[in-house]
C-alpha cells in the first residue's frame, strides 16, 4: 500500500486529479464490464482508479495515482497493449470506504470500467468485494485484501514480510530482546499487530505492550506513556501518514529515547519524524532500498522507473507509492496481453498466473496467492537518516 508536501505541491496535486476523468487515449467506446471482451476489437480499455486524494491516506494515494498516470503514459507511447489504449478515470475516494462504494459503483455502472486499480485503504478493499463480483472486474489494489478476495489482487507487500523486516532489524542489529508495537485501527495494521507476537518470540524476542492508535490521531501521548511502563527497548510501529510526526514528537516530549523502527511511509515523512526524534528508523520499500535492491531484475526495474519519475515530478516525495502505481498497471498489462481479455473471468483467471518483476518486489501471482509474493524474497530494507541524507542499513533478504 509519501510524505507530507508543502501546501502548494499537495493542492496542486489534488486539483489536478480529484474527480477528474483523465484521458491517456483517443475517444472510443468502453466495453461491458462483466463481459469478457478481446483485444482483438482494438476498443481502448477502460481502467479506473479509486483513491484517497484528500483524507488521511492522501500522501500515499496521491502519489500512487501518479505512478499510474505515468506507466499508462509509457504504454500508450508504444502503442497500448497489444494495440489497445488505456483510458484512465480517476475518482477521489477521500481515503474512505463510505465513499469508496459510492465511487467505484459510479464507475462501473455509469463509467463502465473494464479493470479497477484501488489505492491504500485496507477497509475500502474489503467492501469493494462484493460491487466487482457482481460486476466481474477484477482489481489490483494497494492494500491488504480481505479473505474473500476473488476478482482482487493485491501490490502490498503481506504484513508477514513488514515484520520479519522490522523484528529482524531489532534482533539482529539492535540486538534488543523487549519490543513494543504500536499499530493503526485498520485491517492491515491490526492484522500486523495479531502476528507480531508469535513472529517475535520465534526469532527470541518479546512483545511487552501493543497499543491500537486511530488513523488521525493527533496525540499519542497516552499510548507511549504505556509503552514506557512496559520496559520495552524499542517500538515497532504500523502506522502510515502524519500519525507518524504524531508519534515522533510526542516521543520527544516525553523525553524517550528508544529506538523507533517505522512503517511503510514516505522520506519526507521519515525525515521530519527524525528531525523531532533522532532515533528514527524506517521500512524501505524497493525504491526506496534502491540501488542496494538484492534482486537484480527488481533494481533494474527501478533503475527504469526512477527517472521517469524524478523528470515528471522532480524531487517530490512519494516515488516509493508512485512505484506501487506503475507496478500495478504494468500487471494488469501483462494480464491483458497474455489473455487478449481486457475485463471478466478470462483477465481475473490471467491475473492469478502473472509473473513480473517490477519494483517494489518480484510478484508470482496463483490462484492461492492474490499477493503474488507469498514465494518470493523479502524485499524490504531498513533506512536511517543522518542529517538529511538517508541511507540503508538493514535488507531483510541480505
Amino acid at each position: 500500500m509519501r510524505g507530507i508536501r508543502t501546501g502548494k505541491q499537495l493542492a496542486l496535486g489534488v486539483t489536478s486529479l480529484a474527480c477528474a476523468t483523465v484521458l491517456l487515449a483517443a475517444c472510443g467506446s468502453s466495453s461491458s464490464s462483466g463481459t469478457s471482451s478481446t483485444s482483438s476489437s482494438k476498443a481502448p480499455i477502460n481502467i479506473g482508479v479509486a483513491v484517497g486524494l484528500t483524507g488521511y491516506l492522501a500522501s500515499d494515494d496521491v502519489p500512487f495515482s501518479e505512478g499510474v498516470k505515468l506507466a499508462a503514459a509509457a504504454i500508450n507511447a508504444k502503442g497500448g497493449i497489444d494495440g489497445q489504449k488505456v483510458n484512465l478515470t480517476v475518482q477521489n475516494m477521500d481515503s474512505a470506504a463510505s465513499t469508496g462504494v459510492t465511487v467505484v459503483t459510479q464507475m462501473i455502472d455509469q463509467s463502465h470500467i473494464d479493470v479497477l486499480i484501488g489505492g491504500s485503504v485496507s477497509a475500502a478493499t474489503a467492501a469493494y468485494a462484493p460491487i466487482l463480483a457482481r460486476a466481474q472486474v477484477p482489481m489490483v489494489a494497494a492494500s491488504v485484501l480481505p479473505t474473500d478476495d476473488q476478482w482482487q489482487f493485491s501490490t502490498l507487500q503481506p504484513t508477514s514480510e513488514t515484520n520479519v523486516d522490522d523484528l529482524g532489524f531489532v534482533k539482529s542489529k539492535l540486538h534488543l530482546t523487549k519490543v513494543a508495537v504500536i499499530y493503526s485501527e485498520t485491517p492491515y495494521g491490526e492484522g500486523a499487530a495479531a502476528r507480531m507476537t508469535a513472529e517475535a518470540k520465534s526469532i527470541g524476542l518479546k512483545v511487552v505492550s501493543s497499543q491500537g492508535v486511530l488513523t488521525g490521531a493527533t496525540d499519542m501521548t497516552p499510548q507511549l506513556q504505556k509503552v514506557q511502563s512496559s520496559g520495552a527497548q524499542a517500538i515497532v510501529d504500523v502506522l502510515t501518514g502524519p500519525v507518524h510526526i504524531v508519534e515522533a514528537k510526542d516521543a520527544a516530549n516525553l523525553g524517550m529515547h528508544i529506538p523507533i523502527v517505522m512503517g511503510q511511509d514516505t522520506r519526507s515523512i521519515f525525515l521530519q519524524s527524525t528531525q523531532a526524534y533522532p532515533n528514527v528508523y524506517w521500512t524501505a520499500l524497493g525504491a526506496q532500498v534502491y540501488p542496494h535492491n538484492s534482486n537484480p531484475e527488481v533494481k533494474a526495474a527501478n533503475a527504469a522507473f526512477l527517472p521517469i519519475y524524478k523528470k515528471t515530478y522532480g524531487s517530490a516525495p512519494g516515488e516509493a507509492n508512485a512505484a506501487r502505481g506503475w507496478d500495478s498497471m504494468q500487471i494488469i498489462a501483462k494480464a491483458v496481453s497474455a489473455s487478449k481479455a481486457i475485463t471478466g473471468t478470462k483477465l481475473d483467471t490471467a491475473l492469478e498466473h502473472v509473473s513480473y518483476a517490477g519494483t517494489e518486489t518480484v510478484y508470482n501471482y496463483t490462484p492461492a496467492d492474490h499477493t503474488g509474493q507469498f514465494s518470493v524474497a523479502n524485499p524490504l530494507g531498513i533506512g536511517h537518516f543522518v542529517g538529511n541524507k538517508s541511507e540503508i542499513v538493514y535488507t531483510a533478504s541480505s
